[in-house]
């Protein structure tokens, strides 16, 4: 059931986001609560059920009918993927402004949610209802390991992840964002915790604590377990994984402290063992140990600074990587002229002089500085970007599908352009392959037609314009060439204006 009685065109200031789940004790009095707290504001309340009781439906759909600010939907079995999940439905769903989420067992009281909606209003990313501030509590957790187990979960979460340190309480439910803010993520979360997955995946957004009490249950049971405990730590892996630059500074220590340990063993098995001289010895293990450590860090580390938005991003790593490698040989070497005697500590000192470096480049603000001032970072064409890619023709294409076939004269019938225009219209990333011959057993020298279809985003939610390239060869575009054209049109700034460019090769 999706029902929206009244909703009509209109766009409301505030959307509540509420899932259940065997909450019919509650509803009446969150129903009643929320209206009571949200006087002058222009709200809607979306309660994403996944409920197995007889009572909880019956009760939301009657609320729903009797307040026409109230939508329910109803998951089936095999949607009921848990609370996080039911989250992510409606935000997808909401049309507020800006988003609260919240339970519905009224241990998050309604009536903070004004101060969470003030504080988007005077500029913040996200709000969030914390335990943990003054004038807080948790008082409404259950028990001394219940409590305990929280804070340490909060604790591992902020050791990982220093995006989770903008805020005292990361695991709560309990928070308002902008809409705009979520419309551009892809949120992938498990079990409960889906605060620190937008704290993760939205590093630069500005976070506001407002203190609040963590209430007792008004009626039904926690949905707090063990399986939930391992889901956490499921979410804590996927996040570390999974997210370009997330807790960046536990990647890089985990890769050096891995490299350092390569260099190490080889560089004295070379010296020692071999009898390998010093000076020859250490280029020898400080490349092994720089090849795996730039092979992982470029994959693991600084994937997102490294490769994001352009391909002379990856181009600058390895040059200050090889300018860190120089700097820390030149240590070692001067080190060294006083005798043999220090050999390992010299060769450790060099070695740590060039994680320094490293680290020192791989600084966030000293790449966006260095885009913003050096021309080769700051411009980007098309024509470039053809040219990385092996296109025979770019161009670009509004997104609101006003184009007719003279804008495609450019493609020279390599791809029809009814296919081409429903997935421009489309405004989904799109790689389209055609078969290289209709018939069983083709030759494999036969060109085949392909073409990328990937969107410009001038903001989150918002395309502007859609990039077309297209290519007539034996070997097609690859998903790793979609990968590449996503992370190059992400990097807006960039580009020059769209207006129908063609490149060719």
């Amino acid at each position: 059931m999706d029902a929206r009685p009244g909703m009509g065109e209109r766009t409301p200031q505030l959307s509540v986001v509420v899932p259940t789940r065997n909450e019919a004790g509650n509803i009446s009095a969150l129903d009643q609560r929320l209206s009571e707290a949200l006087i002058g504001i222009d709200y809607e309340v979306l309660v994403v059920d996944d409920s197995n009781d007889s009572l909880t439906r019956p009760a939301l759909r009657a609320t729903a009918q009797r307040n026409p600010a109230w939508t329910v939907i109803e998951r089936s079995p095999l949607h009921q993927t848990g609370l996080a999940t039911a989250v992510v439905t409606g935000m997808a769903a909401a049309q507020g402004e800006a988003i609260c989420v919240m339970d519905a067992d009224l241990q998050h009281p309604p009536e903070v949610i004004p101060a969470l909606l003030g504080e988007v209003a005077q500029g913040a990313g996200i709000a969030i209802a914390s335990r943990y501030v003054k004038g807080g509590s948790r008082s409404g957790l259950d028990g001394t390991v219940r409590n305990l187990a929280s804070r340490l979960c909060t604790w591992l979460a902020q050791a990982i992840f220093p995006e989770a340190r903008r805020t005292s309480d990361p695991l709560t439910g309990f928070f308002c964002c902008r809409r705009s803010l979520v419309a551009g993520l892809e949120p992938r979360p498990y079990g409960f915790k889906i605060l620190l997955e937008l704290l993760v995946c939205a590093p630069e957004a500005r976070c506001a604590d407002v203190p609040f009490a963590f209430s007792s249950r008004l009626s039904g049971q926690s949905k707090a377990s063990t399986r939930q405990g391992i889901l956490f730590l499921g979410h804590l892996a996927s996040l570390f994984m999974y997210v370009p630059g997330s807790a960046r500074p536990l990647k890089f220590a985990f890769v050096t402290s891995s490299g350092l340990a390569v260099f190490s063993a080889l560089f004295y098995t070379l010296t020692h063992g071999i009898a390998v001289d010093p000076l020859l010895a250490w280029p020898i293990a400080a490349g092994a140990s720089a090849g795996c450590s730039l092979a992982f860090h470029h994959l693991f580390t600084f994937r997102d600074l490294a490769s994001h938005g352009e391909p002379d991003g990856a181009r600058l790593h390895y040059v200050m990587a090889a300018v860190a490698a120089l700097g820390s040989f030149t240590l070692f070497a001067v080190l060294l002229l006083p005798g043999r005697h220090a050999l390992l500590l010299a060769a450790a000192a060099g070695q740590g002089f060039g994680v320094l470096m490293m680290l020192g480049v791989s600084r966030p603000w000293l790449w966006s500085r260095l885009r913003s001032r050096v021309p080769l970072l700051r411009r980007f064409d098309l024509n470039t970007l053809s040219q990385e890619l092996g296109a025979d023709i770019a161009i670009w294409l509004p997104a609101d599908g006003n184009f007719d076939a003279e804008q495609f004269q450019a493609a020279n019938g390599l791809l029809p352009s009814e296919m081409l225009m429903t997935a421009a219209r489309s405004r989904q990333p799109t790689l389209v392959v055609g078969r290289t011959s209709p018939r069983p057993q083709p030759r494999v020298n036969i060109e085949t037609s392909s073409a990328l279809v990937v969107p410009r985003y001038e903001s989150p939610g918002h395309v502007s314009a859609v990039a077309v390239f297209v290519r007539r060869a034996r070997k097609p575009f690859q998903p790793h060439h979609l990968d590449r054209a996503l992370s190059f049109v992400a990097a807006t700034d960039r580009w020059l204006p769209a207006s129908g460019n063609r490149a060719g090769r």
